[in-house]
């Protein structure tokens, strides 16, 4: 018998071995080292759920995780086991075992308990890199860990609040977009951007507005196409979250080929968005990030670009 027969067949056992020993969600999570999950998810009664029979896909915070998380925050979950529940459910899906294989970009996932949803992505992706994923912005660090009833993908971050809002809602409730927001209205935009999406808007603060001389201002507001094509350039037609943001170019929502524009990013965690229509380029830097919608992202930029 040839050596590479001999091989095959001993890749081929041990990987049948592997999987018929997977153990169940609850003691992957475990042996995989995610031992905050497993005392949190043993102490919100959940455990007897994730050994059943599944299949369950689990998106799993790491210890690390975890131990980023404020310490009143842990203490609030800790204290009542209704809240930590739906936090730890919001991190498992029901009735699939998605692989890394099966994962799109602007994938949407519901989560109907808490009224909310994922908004997964695959970032960098091209035929020399898979690329990487993000939940809800969060970064995925180690994938498709099998277990007998269902698959795990480990997290680096907890994926909490819960979105609730469109970007027209978070906009209209968040005092810093004031001026966002008569201007998304005065162009009509308000629906576009509480549609389904998933859309990114960089969003700018009054701040931003402020700077443009007040006649200027003024005179965008009452021309209603002037004004719809600056905004529209502030939106890209997918969801980049900060993780996914780097020396780039996009189409934005405006749809000319003038209407692109680019984003760099620096030491120090700063991030900047640069424009350039008709030999006129503007920048604007992100002083906010990662505003999470159910339909897609904002991050609030100090200059109108």
């Amino acid at each position: 018998e040839s050596l590479a027969n001999t091989i095959m067949k001993i890749v081929v056992f041990t990987y049948l071995l592997s999987t018929a020993l997977a153990g169940n969600i609850v003691e992957e999570l475990t042996a995989a080292g995610a031992t905050t999950l497993v005392d949190l998810v043993v102490k919100a009664g959940l455990a007897e759920t994730l050994a059943g029979p599944g299949p369950f896909t689990v998106v799993a915070p790491d210890n690390e995780a975890f131990a980023k998380l404020p310490a009143d925050l842990l203490a609030t979950l800790s204290g009542d086991v209704e809240l930590l529940k739906k936090v730890l459910l919001f991190h498992v899906v029901p009735g699939m075992a998605v692989m890394r294989k099966d994962i799109g970009n602007n994938m949407i996932v519901p989560f109907p308990q808490q009224e909310s949803l994922h908004i997964v992505n695959v970032y960098l992706k091209s035929k020399f890199y898979d690329g990487f994923v993000t939940v809800n912005g969060k970064l995925m660090k180690k994938y498709d860990i099998t277990a007998d009833n269902g698959v795990i993908h480990i997290l680096s971050d907890v994926v909490y609040p819960f979105p609730s809002a469109t970007i027209t809602e978070l906009v209209a409730g968040d005092e810093r977009f004031s001026t966002l927001l008569a201007a998304v209205s005065a162009a009509g935009l308000a629906d576009t951007l509480a549609s389904e999406g998933p859309f990114t808007v960089f969003a700018p603060t009054n701040e931003a507005f402020a700077k443009i001389p007040k006649d200027a201002l003024d005179g965008l507001l009452a021309d209603t196409e002037a004004l719809k094509k600056v905004l529209l350039r502030h939106v890209l037609p997918t969801a980049l979250f900060k993780k996914g943001i780097t020396w780039d170019t996009h189409s934005t929502a405006g749809g000319e080929e003038e209407d692109m524009i680019a984003t760099q990013v620096f030491k120090g965690d700063v991030i900047k968005v640069v424009s350039s229509v008709g030999g006129t380029r503007k920048g604007a830097r992100v002083v906010a990030a990662d505003i999470i919608a159910t339909n897609g992202v904002i991050h609030a930029i100090d200059t109108v670009i």
